[in-house]
């Protein structure tokens, strides 16, 4: 993970050469691309001070009006500092997260590869530049992460519930995850066969097209879908809600 979280890095910030800060990224997120590149400087920050980084104390002071390429430096500086300090403790040295079932390092290099893949994908689809493909069994985890971390935990913390019940089937090759929502609120749970457990409807397909469909940036014509579209309709807009 570590070695693909530096090379998503390097694939965004190369995607910033020939596209304008104002561009925007026609995804859910709602952002441009210079939104995005001090997003991601952001959370690079954010995750340094929950790892307890002394790096952390370095602030960023933004001018008025940064432009893109001080704010694709500013992300590139943070990023290496948050892969220094990943490469220096071991993936499950304890430290503080959001998420209760997992309290070590890990979870930050997890997190962070998949923020860096999702944007990453947003700033080449501004720039007009065919995504770069997304390795399967990093689109599978991060299929997995979506659904455990933001749709099984983030809704409940956020009080978010869904307004009929419904079960949804997600597949990719290898993986299987069964998905259940009502007013009182949402599980995830693996599945070795989704067809055997007769949800409402069925997800499913390639994994990147799954994984960048559930996170609001591709449209429902790129993935497989049977049954129920309500169904499919509210997961789509509960994971919007949990990952905005």
């Amino acid at each position: 993970m570590l070695d693909q979280l530096g090379v998503e890095a390097q694939l965004l910030t190369t995607a910033t050469h020939d596209v304008h800060a104002d561009a925007p990224v026609f995804s859910a997120s709602g952002r441009t691309v210079g939104q995005t590149l001090q997003h991601l400087g952001d959370l690079c920050e954010d995750v340094l001070c929950w790892l307890g980084s002394p790096e952390a104390q370095r602030h960023w002071d933004p001018p008025a009006e940064p432009d893109l390429r001080e704010l694709t430096n500013r992300f590139a500086i943070r990023m290496a500092d948050l892969l220094a300090e990943f490469i220096s403790r071991p993936p499950d040295d304890p430290c503080p997260t959001w998420w209760p079932e997992q309290h070590t390092v890990a979870f930050w290099v997890r997190r962070m590869l998949h923020a860096t893949t999702v944007h990453r994908a947003d700033v080449q689809t501004a720039a007009g530049i065919e995504h770069t493909p997304i390795d399967p069994e990093v689109a599978a985890d991060g299929i997995d992460e979506v659904l455990r971390a933001w749709f099984g935990y983030r809704l409940h913390s956020l009080q978010i519930t869904a307004t009929r019940p419904c079960s949804v089937g997600v597949h990719v090759p290898g993986r299987n995850w069964l998905i259940t929502a009502d007013p009182s609120g949402a599980a995830v749970t693996s599945s070795e066969d989704v067809a055997t457990t007769t949800p409402d409807a069925v997800v499913g397909g390639d994994p990147s097209a799954v994984y960048l469909w559930m996170w609001g940036r591709l449209p429902n014509r790129a993935v497989e879908t049977s049954g129920d579209p309500d169904a499919i309709a509210q997961l789509w807009g509960l994971l919007q809600l949990a990952t905005r």
